[in-house]
């Protein structure tokens, strides 16, 4: 179980999704707002993922199988709350196994080979990533990974989403070569690990490349190219309008610059 703490717009992407499909697994994410400290919003947050598992197997009970925690995350500073109080979201992880058990015996009337649960999954977000997808795929589904290392010598990019425990390989083509999951139950594309950054390199192999804090200076220097364009663009825009007509200071280069950033999203 790991814990993070950031500010509200760098929340890991499974603190937008109240459940969903990753493999063999269901993810229940439980929210708990205003919490007075970390350890009452912890197990408020957990108490709310698992009212999701109730509902969605449609139970009362939930029990015979683990629930495990595979990420937590801590807002100190939330937005919408008062100073002081922080907000907790938990992911807790079922096998889809157990989901289907508990239906079945929860339903006792139903027919053998009718699998409620098995409809359900089907129909909720599959979040499982495929070898072959792109690298703006990846980033569509789950935003920035915290850190970025290179493999020049194997020609391999590695993004690390540790605020939820994936790895994910490209090869120099930014196409998805393999991946894994860790936690309680790691899961991966292939039965081999990934080689985690802290191996020996031995041979011919190189050291990775910890491309993490080029990526920041990356972001920042095009976020500074975006507000520079927007205030480029309002300059002239408004160039011949009276001052009275004008919109208020800044105005302008914010909407410009949100719809740049829209436009060209980071990386």
């Amino acid at each position: 179980m790991t814990s993070t703490t950031h500010a509200a717009e760098n929340r890991p992407f499974w603190t937008e999704q109240a459940l969903f499909h990753f493999g063999d697994d269901v993810f229940f994410t439980g929210r708990a707002s205003c919490a007075p400290n970390i350890e009452d919003g912890r197990q408020r947050a957990y108490v709310a993922a698992v009212q999701e598992v109730k509902n969605f197997t449609r139970t009362q009970e939930v029990g015979g199988f683990p629930i495990d925690t595979q990420m937590i995350f801590e807002d100190l500073h939330p937005a919408d709350c008062a100073q002081g109080l922080i907000t907790v979201w938990r992911l807790l992880r079922v096998p889809r196994t157990a989901l289907e058990s508990l239906s079945r015996h929860s339903s006792p009337g139903k027919q053998k080979d009718i699998s409620p649960i098995q409809a359900q999954i089907t129909a909720i977000r599959n979040l499982t990533p495929r070898v072959g997808m792109l690298r703006d795929e990846i980033w569509n589904r789950y935003g920035l990974p915290r850190s970025i290392w290179a493999r020049p010598e194997q020609g391999e990019l590695i993004w690390d989403y540790s605020q939820f425990g994936l790895i994910i390989v490209f090869n120099q083509d930014d196409v998805l070569t393999r991946w894994r999951l860790n936690g309680p139950h790691p899961r991966s594309s292939e039965d081999e690990p990934i080689l985690s950054r802290q191996d020996n390199p031995t041979g011919k192999d190189l050291p990775a490349i910890d491309l993490t804090v080029r990526l920041q200076q990356l972001e920042e220097q095009q976020d500074l190219d975006r507000r520079r364009q927007a205030q480029r663009y309002c300059t002239i825009r408004f160039a011949d309008v009276p001052e009275s007509l004008r919109p208020k200071h800044g105005g302008c280069e914010q909407r410009e610059y949100e719809r740049l950033k829209e436009q060209h999203p980071p990386f």
